[in-house]
């Protein structure tokens, strides 16, 4: 469950890599902890005008390093200036469903016992940290946890009536709990990942991009092949004497940086190249494992040559230019 009060949920899971003392914070790096199809909740903070669950989305792909302005909550956090980008981890999330009931802070606190009954629950069969969406308080009625990402558990699903409006994913559950240390360890071991690591959505996200592109450009009088498996390239379209390779980017994110291979970079430096990235695409998983994908965004820049200021070598993270020479719905031709 995502804890905020930012204006574009839905978009992505997004939160710096340390906290303000230079330390892994266990809120951020559990960032790195998603796997693709878990169910994120956001509970926005002030949107109904009292906290509550507002929408659910679907973990896409990361996680990515990145940067982030970010503005640290309670007194200190209030008062601290910014002070630039500082490293962060995203990742990306598609299917964002406003709840037609939202589920404001009151339906939990009905829930409170069960609750309480399910975290003990836990606490029992789970040593160390739970990071528990909840905070429980002998003073003052249940409370979300402070921090920006907490793990809710599926049963509070059934505890909390109002929340049945939200599906359940089945995954596995790893058989001994992660410390805080631990998921520091896999941070660091993931910095600069920005891959996909379910293969099967990573496919089809590839496949829908190239598609749209294979029918654009053919639409357009071009004769068009798939050359992505042998060439350094996605896409060769001809047309009489012109000949255009054409580099293809997918992501069901909302698409800030694209991974360029070096061989890319290299071929885009000397060959007449388009970039042509997709991204927004929404997909979903059927029920035979396969993934439908649909939709999404297409940006295209014509004569494109990857800007040596706008490379980060992981293998290459390349910062997309500001607006495009064209702008596109994927369902246009």
């Amino acid at each position: 469950m995502e804890i905020t009060d930012r204006t574009d949920l839905g978009a992505d899971l997004h939160a710096p890599q340390v906290d303000d003392a230079g330390r892994e914070y266990w809120s951020y790096a559990l960032v790195t902890a998603v796997q693709p199809g878990d169910i994120v909740l956001h509970w926005h903070k002030s949107l109904l005008g009292t906290p509550g669950v507002v929408a659910y989305s679907t973990a896409a792909e990361g996680p990515t390093a990145d940067e982030i302005l970010w503005a640290s909550q309670g007194t200190y956090g209030r008062t601290r200036p910014l002070a630039g980008p500082e490293p962060s981890w995203r990742y990306a999330l598609t299917g964002y469903t406003p709840l037609a009931r939202p589920v404001t802070q009151d339906a939990f606190r009905k829930a409170e016992p069960k609750l309480r009954k399910i975290k003990k629950h836990l606490e029992e069969r789970h040593a160390g940290s739970l990071y528990f969406p909840f905070a429980f308080s002998d003073k003052r009625p249940v409370r979300a946890a402070q921090g920006y990402l907490v793990k809710l558990p599926a049963a509070v699903i059934s505890a909390v009536p109002e929340l049945k409006q939200i599906p359940l994913t089945r995954r596995r559950v790893p058989t001994q709990r992660s410390s805080s240390s631990d998921l520091a360890a896999v941070a660091r071991k993931r910095r600069g990942a920005g891959y996909l690591r379910d293969e099967v959505v990573r496919l089809a996200l590839e496949r829908h991009a190239v598609d749209w592109v294979l029918e654009h450009y053919s639409n357009h009088g071009y004769d068009v092949k798939d050359v992505g498996s042998t060439e350094s390239y996605d896409v060769l379209a001809l047309s009489g004497r012109r000949e255009l390779h054409i580099e293809v980017k997918g992501s069901s994110g909302d698409a800030d940086t694209v991974e360029l291979t070096a061989n890319e970079v290299e071929h885009a430096s000397v060959a007449s190249t388009h970039l042509v990235v997709v991204d927004l695409i929404d997909w979903r998983r059927l029920p035979d494992g396969t993934v439908e994908t649909s939709g999404g965004r297409v940006r295209v820049w014509e004569k494109w040559t990857p800007a040596k200021m706008s490379l980060k070598p992981s293998r290459f993270r390349y910062r997309l230019p500001a607006g495009s020479d064209h702008l596109y719905s994927s369902t246009d031709t």
